[in-house]
């Protein structure tokens, strides 16, 4: 069974290149990934910042689009670093998910 950690990555490699400029999809900010995963908006706050610490994630201020709770505002958006991308596929290939 994947960890925490491992988890929010496979999520957010499922968003890789749909961001633009000024927007990105409302499941990589941390509500959305606590809702997708079934944890609490704190408890992926945590991992996030764990996941930023080790240069595998960053976040971006960008309007987030898609989902209910969508708005105009600036929130963080995670995405996932190269060093993220390669460790991601890296648990893909393992069958992790």
């Amino acid at each position: 069974m994947a960890t925490r950690q491992e988890q929010i990555m496979m999520h957010l490699y499922r968003y890789i290149g749909t961001e633009n400029k000024y927007a990105m999809h409302f499941a990589t900010t941390q509500d959305g990934i606590a809702e997708a995963l079934g944890i609490s908006r704190g408890h992926a706050s945590i991992v996030l910042k764990n996941l930023e610490r080790k240069e595998l994630v960053e976040h971006e201020l960008k309007h987030p689009y898609g989902g209910e709770k969508s708005n105009r505002f600036n929130r963080r958006c995670y995405k996932l670093r190269t060093a993220g991308i390669l460790v991601t596929q890296d648990l893909f290939r393992k069958g992790a998910a």
